[in-house]
């Protein structure tokens, strides 16, 4: 955790730093007077609402945890746990890389508190992910349309093509987990072992891999005996994002403008396509630049900056930021129970 916690510091300076320059760059851009008088007029009762919105998609998102959990450990999990785990991992997606800094921070969480080990922790943590890539597959043939008509836009496509080779890859490397993990031991052990005897990086190896092949168990039992928890999950994943989809168009709203709720929704999912093992800590940049670009359509150039930092403050800032201490608590009792060791 010590180790964690550095990386974590040096993280939030680059995040922090990056969101400075990004906000300055969209207000330079598009402020204006006119801005300034849309503010003024700005109804505060959809920002309310937005706000709601957000409380009520977190709670639905803790509870679909709480529902893996259930199916994969055959016992509920906390609402708490799962507040935790989607907060810290907020909060350590935009510190780090690709987003990819939540995991040992949310399997921690799990073993704390609800006794997971860390191959079924990593599994819940792995089928969110895949009910949200199902979520995403089921609704492409409406994406495809907005993704072709943008794709004009130079960055655009190029996000696009970028998007799709890496979303390729790290499926095929799932895949490959989940189907042939014994290769992947094999070439561990080969890497580990010195002289053909087993070392402390070969034990360390070996304790990984079991873990590796309970969550592919798990994976497989819980795709095939668990059809009832796939279904509900399928459909809560659903439930879950309606009401965060919903946060734009009421931004929207706040400032007079009025949008088709499901065109506002197309166009976050696009972004959200883009936006996954984006480089940037919290795909910083690439998030607000791609949310701008794909709304200038909807939005008149005074009000896309604002409204671009609001959607972003509504959907991941204050996740972020409510993480940050979350994730500040946890990295102390790690340190706390590192030193106990």
């Amino acid at each position: 955790m010590p180790m964690l916690d550095f990386k974590v510091q040096k993280g939030l300076k680059i995040f922090i730093a990056l969101v400075v320059l990004t906000l300055l760059t969209l207000l330079i851009l598009t402020a204006s007077r006119e801005t300034i008088q849309a503010l003024k007029k700005m109804n505060l009762l959809y920002l309310i609402l937005a706000l709601c919105f957000w409380g009520v998609y977190l709670v639905l998102d803790a509870f679909r945890i709480s529902l893996l959990t259930q199916g994969v450990t055959g016992n509920w999990g906390s609402l708490k746990t799962g507040f935790e785990v989607l907060l810290t991992g907020a909060f350590l997606a935009a510190v780090t890389p690709f987003q990819t800094g939540g995991l040992p921070v949310q399997l921690y969480i799990l073993k704390k508190r609800d006794n997971i080990p860390w191959g079924k922790g990593t599994l819940i943590i792995l089928l969110r992910g895949v009910f949200f890539g199902i979520m995403m597959v089921t609704l492409l043939p409406f994406l495809l349309p907005i993704i072709n008509r943008e794709s004009n836009v130079t960055s655009i496509r190029l996000l696009t093509r970028y998007s799709l080779i890496v979303y390729s890859l790290f499926i095929g490397f799932v895949a490959f987990v989940l189907i042939k993990p014994s290769i992947i031991k094999r070439f561990i052990y080969r890497l580990t072992m010195k002289r053909g005897k087993r070392g402390k990086a070969t034990k360390w190896a070996f304790k990984i891999f079991k873990e590796v092949q309970e969550m592919r168990d798990g994976f497989w039992h819980f795709s095939v005996k668990k059809k009832w928890h796939s279904i509900a999950s399928f459909f809560l994943t659903f439930f879950a994002y309606i009401p965060y989809y919903f946060i734009a168009p009421l931004l929207l709203k706040s400032v007079g403008v009025e949008v088709s709720f499901f065109k506002a929704a197309f166009l976050q999912l696009v972004v959200a396509l883009f936006c996954f093992f984006c480089p940037t800590p919290g795909a910083t940049g690439v998030s607000e630049g791609g949310f701008a670009l794909l709304f200038s359509g909807v939005v008149a150039k005074h009000l896309l900056g604002v409204f671009t930092i609001l959607w972003r403050f509504f959907t991941f800032y204050i996740a972020a930021i409510i993480g940050g201490f979350m994730t500040l608590k946890v990295l102390r009792l790690g340190e706390k129970s590192f030193e106990e060791n």
